[in-house]
């Protein structure tokens, strides 16, 4: 960025015809010495256009936000000033920009810089009654996306070789909210011999005058500014689109304070814009927007929105309180007090809860440097096991064996593996599980119910000497005294009984063999054998017959 000469004191700018300055905010009067100086800019709309900016070898459609202070070593030989430049330019067409810093030496009108360190390099200027030269760097090129939000840093610090200067920034959004992530893009050390003291320093005075023959060289206000300008080399930009928000803050005793009496105009850079217009916005910040330029005093009394510097994320599956609202996310920056409230208990529904694990923060302070915390509270769920079955359940419930009830509450990611057993309601009645829905061995991750499907069976109890067996659904097996036999089904009694005999079920039912027989309820038979009457009487006469038969043969012949 090139350096402004002024010619003319402030107090002569209401009596002058001013096509272009610098535009946003700046601050003159003092003294106010600090180490540390923050602008802050909140862009929702954006583009510049210089149709000659070519001539100067700059874009088209480029700008740029300057935050820029004086830095004054004082030392054994006297007061060193430093012009201090942290700035934002954008190709405004192309949603790029970039960050990039100067440093001059503003002791006297016509000084230039030697010995400076950092990341960039000493440039000459090579123009007439003008700064020799100047330190400068630039980092890569990034693109942005509106709402476009960040800071722009200036640190300095000292020690008995010279000051050193950071210039950083942190972007706060790009689109979409980020975390502050500080960048300290350029590390400058300043040689000073004989150094006392260093500060940024804001007062209503210049640096030192030169006098040239019949002509006096006018020294550079020792003012801060965060203004809007052309990209850079001098230029003057139009602005086609701007809406920002800027604020203006010095580090005080620790704290970020706001400077209180603001100008809407610049001094100390050549860059300027046309058409900018700075009014005091609803919260509090200096608003830039498209219009006449109105040259002069903001407010005396600036009291500008700190957006914060503590990032706050909170994230939970059950909601919390946050300064007296019901929410269940919260993502932003902290400016003022929040107070938190966690549920150590909270029914999600009739078939879940949840209790918090641990402790965590009920009051959350903003801070003044930056610093990102992330809450996310932890909760053990519970969910509700409903257990559908007409007998008692057994169960191996995280490797310990219980019954469950028709309903159990049971911790997330319990593992749960049902026992297939048979449940005895006397010696000759038994139930036993047929299916499980939805699985014999489960994992709990969300409320369940487990239906357990069962039959009835009925022992068939058979006294017999001989063999019998019992036809079921087509099969056929040899009855040892017992057998279990499933409610409602038919069976049929049979028995191999010798020819001489007839075999009768005595019992529960009175069957024969062969006949078929429900069973809806525990069956006991005996098999009991008659003498076959016809077939003895048969047998007995058989001989007789087969005898008789014989004799009367012989007689015929």
């Amino acid at each position: 960025m090139l350096k402004l000469i002024p010619f003319l004191l402030l107090l002569s700018l209401p009596s002058l015809i001013v096509i272009s300055l610098p535009t946003g905010i700046s601050v003159f009067n003092g003294p106010i010495y600090t180490n540390s100086v923050l602008g802050f800019v909140n862009i929702t709309s954006l583009l510049a256009y210089n149709s000659s900016a070519r001539n100067l070898q700059v874009p088209l459609y480029g700008a740029s936000l300057q935050l820029n202070v004086m830095l004054v070593a004082n030392s054994t030989n006297g007061a060193y000033y430093f012009w201090l430049q942290n700035v934002a330019d954008f190709i405004t067409n192309e949603s790029q920009f970039f960050f990039g810093d100067n440093v001059w030496n503003t002791t006297f009108p016509f000084s230039g810089v030697s010995n400076i360190t950092g990341r960039g390099n000493v440039y000459s200027t090579n123009i007439p009654l003008y700064h020799s030269s100047y330190y400068a760097y630039s980092t890569n090129i990034m693109n942005y996306t509106l709402p476009l939000s960040f800071y722009l840093i200036i640190n300095e610090s000292y020690n008995i070789s010279g000051v050193k200067v950071s210039f950083g920034y942190v972007i706060l959004q790009n689109g979409k909210l980020l975390p502050p992530n500080p960048v300290f893009y350029d590390n400058v050390f300043i040689p000073v011999s004989g150094i006392i003291s260093a500060s940024i320093v804001v007062a209503n005075q210049t640096t030192p005058n030169i006098t040239v023959g019949l002509t006096t060289y006018i020294g550079n206000y020792l003012d801060a500014e965060l203004v809007w300008g052309g990209f850079s080399n001098g230029e003057i930009t139009t602005f086609i689109k701007m809406s920002s928000l800027l604020a203006l803050y010095y580090m005080k005793d620790g704290n970020w304070v706001p400077f209180s009496e603001v100008y809407t105009y610049g001094l100390n850079t050549a860059e300027s814009s046309t058409n900018l217009h700075v009014t005091i916005y609803k919260n509090g910040d200096a608003y830039v927007t498209i219009g006449k330029p109105d040259y002069g005093l903001l407010t005396s009394n600036f009291n500008p929105s700190i957006p914060g510097f503590l990032f706050l994320n909170i994230s939970s599956k059950i909601p919390f309180i946050i300064n007296g609202s019901l929410t269940d996310n919260f993502t932003g920056y902290v400016n003022s007090l929040i107070r938190l409230g966690f549920y150590d208990n909270y029914s999600i529904n009739s078939t879940s809860f949840a209790l918090l694990n641990g402790s965590y923060p009920s009051l959350i302070y903003p801070t003044n440097w930056f610093k990102n915390l992330t809450i996310n509270p932890e909760y053990t769920y519970y969910y509700l096991i409903r257990v559908n079955s007409p007998i008692p359940v057994i169960a191996n419930v995280n490797g310990k064996l219980v019954r469950l009830n028709s309903s159990n509450w049971l911790v997330q990611g319990s593992l749960i593996r049902i026992i297939n057993y048979t449940y005895y309601n006397n010696s000759n009645e038994r139930i036993i599980i047929v299916s499980v829905y939805p699985s014999t061995s489960l994992k709990i991750i969300e409320p369940t119910v487990i239906n357990i499907t069962t039959i009835t069976q009925y022992k068939v109890n058979v006294k017999s000497n001989i063999s019998v067996f019992i036809l079921e659904n087509g099969e056929k097996f040899k009855l040892n005294d017992s057998i279990w036999v499933n409610e409602g089904t038919n069976i049929t009694l049979e028995a191999n009984i010798p020819f001489y005999y007839v075999g009768k079920f005595i019992g529960t039912y009175n069957v024969s063999p062969g006949q078929s027989v429900l069973v809806n309820g525990p069956i006991n038979e005996s098999l009991v054998l008659y003498p076959n009457i016809p077939i003895i009487i048969i047998i007995l006469l058989t001989p007789l017959i087969i005898l008789a038969f014989v004799i009367i043969i012989k007689k015929k012949k």
